[in-house]
């Protein structure tokens, strides 16, 4: 069986800063990590490996030369080979330009795995649309925000999916992607041999032409949709405070402002 795990580097959203004059993200500086979610994804490949005799984990990312580092973690975390799409071709690749390349990328590289497995979202740009458009560039069907693996067979799998506080149980047939909404909250530590192989793992660098992508549909030409400015929000709002002593009364301003 062969699964292919989707996965990003982000930058630290927690010390990111904006150019309030320009609308963009300050990254200078900013420290990159594997993307939280995609380390779910890993952590439900893991698990399925387990299960299914000779399974091969297979992990991609799009990006600069630097993502080579998200490459050596998911190596070191238990991943058997890894693969970098750069290309300037994807420079300015909106989300449907990114499915496009990750897509391409998957044919070329893997033919069609039964499984891909996504992070819900990426922490950076928090659409939650690639891995569906992925999804829809391979005919392939899609379960979101899976919560559990219930059972899996060579043909097929069981999930638990997480859906506005409702659980469903759902199943496909392979191939499918699937989008992870949650992991342990004990996080998998590399063992001695992965961290020493990582550490002198060099995974496959794809350009576009390698990935048979048509140009055409990169980068900003090929991206329907762009970014334009970036405006934090701050909060606002007044609060008062009521001690136990004027509970009634803090009752009665709260339905006025309700109800008025």
């Amino acid at each position: 069986m062969n699964i292919v795990v989707l996965i990003k580097q982000v930058p630290r959203t927690d010390k990111i800063k904006i150019d309030k004059e320009k609308g963009t993200l300050i990254r200078k500086g900013v420290e990159s990590i594997l993307n939280p979610y995609c380390e779910y994804a890993l952590e439900a490949a893991f698990s399925i490996k387990k299960q299914i005799e000779n399974a091969k984990i297979t992990v991609i990312t799009m990006g600069p030369p630097g993502a080579k580092a998200v490459i050596e973690r998911a190596i070191a975390l238990g991943a058997d080979d890894g693969i970098v799409l750069s290309d300037r071709a994807f420079a300015g690749s909106d989300c449907r330009a990114t499915a496009y390349a990750l897509a391409c990328g998957i044919k070329k590289a893997c033919g069609t795995p039964e499984i891909i497995l996504c992070g819900r979202q990426a922490i950076d740009g928090d659409t939650a649309q690639v891995p569906g458009e992925t999804a829809q560039m391979l005919g392939i069907p899609m379960i979101s925000y899976i919560t559990e693996i219930v059972d899996i067979s060579e043909k097929s799998i069981t999930v638990k999916s997480e859906f506005d506080n409702k659980e469903l149980t759902l199943s496909a047939e392979f191939p499918v992607l699937l989008t992870v909404r949650k992991g342990s909250n004990n996080k998998r530590m590399p063992s001695l041999s992965d961290a020493i192989r990582a550490f002198s793992y060099e995974p496959k660098v794809m350009s576009a032409q390698d990935a048979d992508c048509d140009k055409k549909k990169l980068g900003l030409s090929g991206s329907p949709t762009r970014v334009v400015k970036i405006v934090p929000v701050a909060a606002k709002g007044n609060c008062r405070f009521f001690t136990l002593a004027d509970c009634a009364d803090g009752f009665a301003e709260i339905e006025k402002i309700l109800f008025s």
